[in-house]
């Protein structure tokens, strides 16, 4: 619960650290806004954890000699500023199929299997909790397979139904839920939640197991499925008080690459388009059929949060759906009223043989970040944490280059883990102040001539948001993000303004001011919050102007 505070000082006696050069200058302030009474924290996990010291290119293993599955390595995680665990590729749950032991039954051998992995698990989540990570994401894939929609979902093991891909077309995506009259379907809710029970209660309620993660980017076909069985899920953990089991999920991203578009998006009328000579339809087009899939996921689900993945950084320059994602995503998240989280990057890839992803470096991390905050992201992941162990030349590589991840093949730091280290550092110190803050809108504003060309905002409305409190906005270049945030149990607004030029450019040509203009007899001061330092500012006739380079973002509070 937010609480109402409010500190009446006169600045002469607050700390340096707070106020800043402001306290110079020997400005008096009343009601200084204060959450330092509030304990929220950000959350924090990456993908691809530690592993058991090989890696493989094309198939071909490579032993590294050391595994690095110990206390010392999620120690560093930790450090890193981590606050869950997610093994992805280095631990599973699962029933496997095989030749049977004795007079041991098909049933008894998948049950024997997972209590045998499980144990294994276990010890590593032990280590996980002696050095203070409490809330391991586990992957069951037989949990994850039920879900989906295969036939051999009543028996205990559970394949994806490859035949009823292949055999759908683009007007023919036919969702089905898990309850229902067909062979493939549970007769009843009852009979549904009790399979759900008997493969949970193997690990839910353990000390250290903070929930379990389901299918990712799954395709609309699924929705109806992955909602029932999200909502069992929490029917199950809610009967055994298995209070705050974490049912992670990742949606998929606004794409407008053809084969994301005909295989993920739902078939919507009016919106049938082929791709052009680039493998692309367009972006009204996309925009549509995506608003349905997100749409479908979260009325079947009626989950607590939405999460997807992006990853805007291309080699050919930043991602021109990335903004407009956010901007729709973020708007759903504050219309149902649950929480946004998101998967971002902290990666280079080559796909194919060719150069696809670039690697991220400090002002593009501050750029990542900073454009989540400010959209009132609560939960941030990181793809990848350890260098990815498995490449393909033919698809996704992920080679050993230096920092293209927190940690390489060989369990050393990168210059990323000082970088990213620093960040949610940063994070963590302005978590409880902006974690008070919903999102309510963004706007980006723009000054011709653009230099750097802003590929990114092809598909972007500029220059036309109304804000509650800001009377104008202007910039001396480029491009910038305004976003209004909204402390409703304080009635108090802040607002991020951000510059959005792409991080690889640098110097004097894109270091630009951002200039907001407040009502001059409502407003006296602002709180100005950036990398984690927060100072204290007089408005000049209402006006306050912030700095920065690429990625760089200041958050302001106006007060009187």
């Amino acid at each position: 619960m937010k609480k109402i505070k409010y500190v009446i000082l006169v600045l002469i006696i607050l700390m340096t650290s707070v106020l800043g050069t402001a306290c110079k200058k020997g400005l008096k302030a009343s009601k200084v806004p204060d959450y330092s009474s509030y304990t929220d924290q950000f959350d924090f996990f990456g993908y691809h954890s530690a592993h058991n010291g090989t890696y493989s290119i094309d198939g071909v293993v490579y032993d590294v000699g050391d595994n690095f599955m110990t206390v010392e390595q999620y120690q560093m995680y930790k450090d890193a500023g981590m606050t869950i665990y997610y093994p992805q590729s280095a631990m599973k749950i699962r029933g496997e199929e095989g030749s049977l032991d004795g007079d041991q039954t098909a049933q008894e051998k998948f049950y024997a299997d997972r209590a045998t992995d499980w144990e294994y698990v276990k010890t590593e989540i032990d280590k996980m909790v002696s050095v203070g990570i409490n809330k391991t994401l586990l992957y069951d894939e037989d949990l994850s397979w039920l879900g989906l929609n295969e036939p051999n979902r009543k028996v205990d093991h559970m394949r994806e139904d490859e035949e009823l891909e292949a055999n759908m077309t683009d007007g023919e995506r036919m969702a089905k839920g898990l309850i229902g009259t067909d062979n493939d379907q549970f007769d009843t809710v009852e009979e549904l939640d009790a399979q759900v029970e008997k493969l949970i209660s193997l690990y839910a309620g353990y000390k250290g197991v903070g929930g379990i993660t389901l299918a990712d980017e799954p395709k609309n076909v699924w929705y109806k499925s992955y909602g029932d069985l999200y909502n069992s899920i929490k029917r199950v953990c809610a009967k055994n008080g298995w209070n705050d089991f974490y049912i992670s999920f990742n949606l998929n991203p606004l794409n407008l690459n053809e084969y994301v578009y005909q295989e993920y998006y739902p078939y919507v009328e009016g919106t049938e388009q082929e791709a052009d000579s680039t493998g692309k339809v367009s972006f009204g087009a996309g925009f549509e059929r995506y608003k349905q899939y997100i749409e479908n996921f979260m009325d079947s689900m009626n989950p607590d949060y939405i999460r997807y993945d992006d990853y805007p950084l291309r080699r050919a320059g930043l991602s021109d759906t990335y903004i407009p994602c956010l901007e729709y995503v973020a708007g759903v998240a504050r219309d149902r009223g649950i929480d946004f989280h998101m998967v971002t990057q902290t990666f280079g890839m080559d796909s194919n043989g060719s150069p696809s992803m670039r690697k991220v470096d400090e002002a593009s991390a501050n750029w990542l970040n900073n454009m989540l905050v400010g959209f009132g992201v609560r939960e941030i992941s990181y793809f990848t944490y350890y260098q990815r162990s498995e490449s393909k030349t033919d698809g996704e590589s992920f080679f050993n280059y230096p920092d293209y991840s927190f940690v390489d093949y060989y369990g050393n730091k990168t210059k990323l883990y000082d970088i990213m280290q620093t960040i949610m550092a940063n994070n963590q110190k302005f978590a409880p102040t902006v974690l008070q803050f919903d999102y309510v809108k963004s706007g980006c504003f723009t000054q011709e001539p653009m230099e750097t060309g802003g590929r990114h905002l092809f598909n972007m409305v500029t220059n036309v948001q109304s804000y509650a409190k800001v009377k104008k906005v202007s910039l001396d270049k480029e491009c910038a993000m305004v976003n209004e945030l909204y402390d409703k149990e304080n009635d108090r607004y802040m607002y991020m303004a951000m510059n959005i030029v792409d991080p690889e450019y640098t110097g004097s040509s894109v270091y630009q001011t951002i200039t907001l203009e407040f009502d001059k007899k409502e407003y006296k001061y602002a709180l100005v919050y950036k990398d984690g330092v927060s100072t204290l500012h007089q408005l000049k006739d209402g006006k306050i102007s912030v700095k920065g380079a690429p990625g760089d973002a200041s958050f302001i509070i106006p007060f009187k």
